[in-house]
């Protein structure tokens, strides 16, 4: 089997049927198994997955109590086949003969062990991600010349199944998915970028990113720092500077929402104040 693809699904009955098709219709020669995680959904979620299964050999259904996504993305692991394995959010979609160029690109370049491609978003304002073609020996190089902090999504991604003996998905946790990338550098993968294919991202207000809480932001600073540690980031980094200040606002976001600061920069609280008492 060459690549396993994974879809939770939650409260998504509206957009799993589109979201599927379009898994369904990419050509991948060398097999394609799909893993549908039904993650506890109160709605009919549940029931498409298995009527899903029931017309197309190549469906597996995972059924398991509401614990988050990336317990979902876990179940999959858990029972993934393919030789690579990538993710597919049920609210989204992929544009037309996506895998197959992607396939052929890492055909092209065996030694690769992720590879990142492009995103477009359906909310305006948001900047689609475009990306070149490049492939990166050293994982510190992928994170600083790309800037991968500002697309550390998991569903852009095809993965070589074996990054994942070792390592899952935090269970329930916001941000899961910066979290998990750096993990999975650490290992210094090879990395890879292409310009070709196209994940589509579908902005959804019921969505753990439209919903933000004091707690989402303190686990994504959190999750910056460990970042921050594992890659050596310091503003004489390339793009360190860039770094530091989208920490620096995450913090900020945190003292609105909770009065709390989690950077130890001494520093910090004074701007953070200030910028509180300049917004009044």
């Amino acid at each position: 089997m060459l690549l396993t693809v994974i879809i939770p699904a939650y409260k998504t009955e509206l957009t799993l049927d589109r979201c599927i098709e379009s898994v369904l219709s990419q050509q991948v020669e060398g097999g394609m198994e799909v893993i549908l995680v039904d993650d506890g959904s109160p709605d009919n979620c549940p029931a498409l997955c298995d009527a899903w299964a029931g017309r197309d050999s190549r469906i597996r259904v995972v059924h398991q109590q509401n614990r988050g996504l990336g317990a979902a993305r876990n179940a999959g692991l858990d029972i993934a086949t393919g030789d690579y394995v990538t993710f597919v959010d049920s609210d989204d979609y992929l544009a037309a003969d996506t895998y197959p160029h992607l396939l052929k690109r890492l055909e092209e370049h065996p030694e690769a062990d992720i590879l990142e491609y492009e995103i477009k978003q359906t909310k305006e304002g948001e900047e689609d991600q475009t990306l070149t073609d490049k492939v990166y020996p050293n994982a510190r190089q992928y994170w600083l010349r790309t800037r991968a902090w500002w697309h550390s999504y998991a569903c852009n991604k095809i993965y070589r199944r074996k990054l994942f003996d070792e390592v899952r998905y935090a269970d329930d946790r916001f941000c899961e998915d910066m979290l998990m990338l750096v993990q999975l550098l650490e290992r210094q993968p090879v990395v890879a970028t292409a310009h070709m294919g196209t994940y589509v991202y579908v902005w959804n207000q019921e969505g753990l990113t439209a919903n933000i809480t004091a707690k989402k932001v303190r686990q994504l600073l959190e999750t910056m720092l460990y970042a921050k540690d594992v890659m050596r980031m310091s503003v004489f980094t390339r793009g360190g500077l860039d770094f530091l200040r989208a920490m620096l606002y995450r913090q900020i976001d945190l003292y609105r929402l909770s009065g709390e600061v989690l950077l130890p920069w001494p520093f910090v609280t004074l701007i953070c104040r200030l910028h509180r008492r300049f917004k009044r």
